[in-house]
């Protein structure tokens, strides 16, 4: 039954990352170039997040999640949100005002 969650969860984040992606990558070949690495960024935001998740199902499965466990799926989260704020910067800083 876990697994069922699990699978549901990440088809809707990968739901919600493809249609960014997709902008970001006809972006980058079709106008600039900084796109492109911006893209790479989002997609490593996405395997932070699906890696949180997998990290999540985990969790939920145990009666009494350990702290490590929890701080890892934490730190994830965090790390995706620092890729994908720092990739509004990458884009602030290469394009100008």
């Amino acid at each position: 039954m876990v697994y069922r969650w699990g699978m549901l969860f990440r088809t809707l984040w990968i739901a919600v990352f493809a249609p960014i992606l997709i902008g970001l990558l006809a972006a980058g070949i079709f106008g600039h170039r900084v796109f492109l690495l911006v893209f790479v960024v989002w997609l490593g935001a996405l395997a932070c997040v699906l890696r949180a998740e997998a990290l999540n199902a985990r969790a939920r499965s145990q009666q009494a999640p350990s702290p490590g466990l929890l701080g890892a799926r934490a730190g994830w989260g965090l790390l995706a949100l620092v890729l994908i704020f720092g990739s509004a910067g990458l884009i602030r800083v290469v394009l100008g005002d």
